[in-house]
């Protein structure tokens, strides 16, 4: 995910926690991302890790707190990965966390469940689920613009299940909250960075960018929403409830006491079952007449439609729908998520154009994804 900063006029930033200003002077660390939430399904960076260092991509997951790479556990011939694009990682007995380490004690309710002297862990995603035991290593980043290596704690995940959609990476890079064992509390534990907060944009067009341990300096217009503290698996929910409106922020009242979530690591956008059918049928109801329905086999996707040309990008088919608007009930004028057709249409490889906003397979549940957080900067704080 070149950097599409502050520098883009019009575009909506969602900040997620208002940010004390620190004395310090420590810079934060800057990385690009690659990969584009529409097309790959994922967005990742670049981590070089181990010694000698070597190359891996990792998924950028705001809905996951730990930091893990497939891997290699020797003893284990029946464990399954995904392809990835590079050599799986080599576990190796003296990189192993004992599982009375500190941060073991954060990763699993009881480390003393942890086979022999590892600590071992199983998390369980939406979909899918992966296996491991934590280890430490060498992450070499980009301090001062140069490369330094630390040593970080980190999973190595030797037996996924159901994750075959990770295809593409290497790993995850989890900056969910609320646990030492993730990778910006670690960062400022070591004294890497002096703020536990991070900011990224998916860009569109080009390549866009991750700072840890700070911003990207702006001047565009921004909106803040309070995120729980207390809110599960380290997810970013927001604590304040919304209402989801269709074609204007005063237009037609779709969703209500909406608990919503901000989470990178999912591709598409989520609507609880009531939000979503009623989005559903607005979106049909007022469909352009030159788009027909069709069903696409190239995306898994419930609604899709052909034009009178095929499409070529998604600045094609933008005027044919309606901005949908997502209102926080917190200041005045109200915190508000302007969600533009660019941010929930995708274009499929068969050049018709797709509805990326899913229901919820979680009751109640509502989640900002990747393809709606697009050409925004996104701020957190741990």
């Amino acid at each position: 995910m070149a950097s599409r900063t502050a520098s883009i006029v019009g575009v909506l930033l969602i900040l997620l926690f208002l940010l004390v200003p620190s004395s310090s002077t420590r810079p934060p660390l800057k990385f690009k991302l690659h990969g584009k939430a529409q097309s790959h399904g994922y967005i990742y960076v670049v981590m070089k890790i181990g010694h000698p260092p070597r190359d891996y991509y990792l998924d950028v997951d705001t809905g996951s707190v730990l930091t893990w790479l497939q891997c290699d556990k020797p003893d284990c011939p029946g464990c399954t990965k995904w392809h990835q694009p590079h050599p799986y990682y080599q576990l190796r007995q003296e990189t192993k966390v004992p599982r009375n380490d500190p941060l073991c004690h954060q990763l699993v309710q009881d480390p003393g469940l942890a086979s022999g002297r590892d600590c071992g862990y199983q998390l369980s995603y939406v979909q899918g689920k992966t296996d491991g035991v934590l280890i430490r290593d060498k992450f070499y980043l980009p301090i001062n613009s140069n490369p330094h290596h630390r040593p970080i704690a980190f999973g190595c995940g030797y037996n996924q299940t159901d994750m075959e959609s990770q295809a593409e990476a290497d790993g995850i890079l989890g900056l969910g909250r609320g646990s030492a064992v993730g990778l910006i509390s670690q960062l400022k534990q070591n004294n890497i960075i002096t703020e536990d907060v991070f900011s990224h944009c998916i860009s569109t067009k080009r390549v866009g960018f991750l700072f840890l341990g700070g911003s990207e300096p702006s001047s565009s217009p921004t909106t803040w929403a309070p995120m729980n503290r207390n809110a599960d698996n380290g997810h970013y929910t927001a604590n304040v409830l919304a209402n989801l409106f269709f074609g204007s922020k005063q237009g037609t009242l779709i969703g209500t006491q909406m608990n919503v979530v901000f989470d990178s690591g999912s591709t598409f956008t989520y609507f609880d079952s009531r939000t979503y059918q009623a989005t559903e049928a607005m979106v049909k109801a007022s469909l352009h007449h030159s788009l027909t329905p069709v069903h696409d086999g190239t995306l898994n996707l419930k609604l899709c439609w052909r034009g009178r040309t095929p499409f070529k990008s998604i600045d094609d088919v933008k005027p044919l729908f309606k901005t949908i608007y997502l209102v926080f009930d917190y200041n005045n004028p109200k915190a508000t998520m302007n969600i533009a057709p660019e941010n929930y249409l995708i274009i499929s490889t068969m050049q018709n154009v797709c509805f990326g906003i899913l229901e919820s397979p979680v009751s109640r549940t509502n989640i900002i994804g990747g393809i709606t957080m697009q050409d925004r900067i996104f701020e957190g704080k741990l």
